[in-house]
C-alpha cells in the first residue's frame, strides 16, 4: 500500500462518490455537491493498493476509515468463535471500509484485499476531528451517513447468521 498526497485526481472520484443509488454499501450522501467532497476529502489523505494486495488484516490495531475512490476490494471474515461467514462483500467506489474500528478502537474484525487496484481516501479520527471542527454540519451528515452503512451491514450479517443456523 503507498500513501499518496495529491497524485490522486479527484473529480472522477467525485464523480463516483455523488452517485446515490446502486450498492447498498456505497456512502450515500445525496445533498453533497463537488464543493462538500472536496471539504472532506481535503482533511483526508490518500493511498493506492495494488490488486491482490491486503489493505485492511483481521486483527490489526488500526482505526483508519477508507474510502473507495476507485477500484474494488473484497471483505473477507475469518473462522472464529465456530463460525464462518467467508465473503462478507465486494465494495466498489463510495463504499467504505474499517468504520468497525474507526468507531470503537477494537481490532479489525476483517480483513480487505484489493481485486482490481485501488485509490482509497484515508480518514483517521483525528483528521474527522479537524474536518468536523471546520465543518460541523457536513460532519454530522457524513457520521449519519456511516451508521446508514453499518445499519445495512449488520441486518446483511443477522441474516446470514440466521441462515446459517437451524433454530
Amino acid at each position: 500500500m503507498d500513501g499518496e498526497s495529491d497524485t490522486i485526481d479527484l473529480a472522477p472520484a467525485i464523480a463516483a462518490l455523488r452517485v446515490v443509488s446502486g450498492e447498498p454499501d456505497r456512502l450515500v450522501l445525496a445533498s453533497w455537491g463537488e464543493t462538500d467532497w472536496r471539504a472532506l476529502l481535503g482533511f483526508a489523505g490518500r493511498c493506492t493498493v495494488a490488486a491482490g494486495e491486503a489493505l485492511i488484516r483481521r486483527g490489526e490495531h488500526e482505526r483508519t476509515l477508507y474510502l473507495i475512490l476507485s477500484g474494488r476490494l473484497e471483505v473477507m471474515a475469518h473462522p472464529g468463535d465456530g463460525l464462518s461467514l467467508g465473503r462478507l462483500a465486494s465494495l466498489g467506489p463510495g463504499a467504505v471500509v474499517g468504520e468497525q474500528s474507526f468507531f470503537d478502537g477494537e481490532p479489525r474484525s476483517a480483513g480487505a484485499w484489493a481485486v482490481e487496484a485501488c485509490q482509497l481516501a484515508t480518514l483517521t479520527p483525528d483528521q474527522f476531528d479537524s474536518f468536523a471542527a471546520a465543518y460541523p454540519r457536513l460532519a454530522n451528515e457524513f457520521l449519519l451517513a456511516l451508521g446508514r452503512v453499518l445499519a445495512v451491514r449488520l441486518r446483511r450479517t443477522t441474516a446470514r447468521v440466521r441462515s446459517s443456523r437451524s433454530y
